[in-house]
C-alpha cells in the first residue's frame, strides 16, 4: 500500500527495496541463471521496468529506492562466495548455507551483505528489517532461526556496534 510517490517515507522505501532484492535474488536462484552480470542486471531491470511501483490487478508492488534495491541484488550476487563463508562460519554445524531453503538463503545473504558491505546501515536495522520480511514469508521457527543467525552475523563483523548497543540499552532501563 504505497501513499503516492511523494508520500512515501524513506523508511518504506528502503524497507520494501529490501524484500524486493530478496524477492529478485530467489528469483535469479529459481531460474536456473548463474548470477552472471547479465542476468543481474536482466532481473533488475524486470524489477524495475514491470514490478516495483506497479499496480497488477494480482498484486500491488510498493515503490522502492531504485538504487538501494539495485546495490542490494548486484552486492549480494558479486560478494556471494565470501557472503557464504560469513554464513557458514554463523550458521549451526549441522546446517550449512548450501542446505537452507531457497528463500531463507537469498533473506541472509542479503542481510549479510548488507552487514558486511553498508555500514551506514544501523546492525539493529538490518536485523530487525530482514527479520520482518522473513514474517512476509512464513510463520513459524524460521522467523527465530533467522534473527539468530543474524545476530551472530552482526556479532562476527561488527561486534563493536552490537556491544555500544547493548550498553546503550542496558543503560536505558
Amino acid at each position: 500500500m504505497t501513499q503516492g510517490k511523494n508520500k512515501t517515507s524513506p523508511g518504506a522505501l528502503r524497507r520494501a527495496s529490501r524484500l524486493a532484492a530478496v524477492q529478485a535474488l530467489y528469483q535469479l536462484s529459481l531460474g536456473g541463471q548463474s548470477a552472471d552480470g547479465g542476468a543481474v542486471e536482466d532481473a533488475i531491470m524486470e524489477f524495475l521496468t514491470h514490478r516495483l511501483g506497479a499496480e497488477l490487478p494480482e498484486d500491488a508492488y510498493a515503490e522502492v529506492d531504485n538504487d538501494m534495491f539495485s546495490d542490494l541484488v548486484r552486492g549480494t550476487c558479486r560478494h556471494q562466495d565470501g557472503l557464504v563463508k560469513i554464513l557458514d562460519a554463523a550458521l549451526p554445524t549441522r546446517w550449512r548455507y548450501a542446505r537452507l531453503d531457497q528463500i531463507l538463503a537469498r533473506v541472509l545473504s542479503c542481510a549479510a551483505y548488507e552487514m558486511s558491505q553498508r555500514p551506514d546501515v544501523p546492525v539493529a536495522v538490518i536485523i530487525n528489517e530482514y527479520v520482518e520480511i522473513t514474517k512476509a514469508f512464513y510463520d513459524g521457527d524460521e522467523v527465530g532461526f533467522i534473527n539468530g543467525v543474524l545476530q551472530e552475523v552482526a556479532g562476527n563483523l561488527r561486534a563493536e556496534e552490537v556491544l555500544e548497543h547493548r550498553n546503550e540499552r542496558s543503560k536505558s532501563r
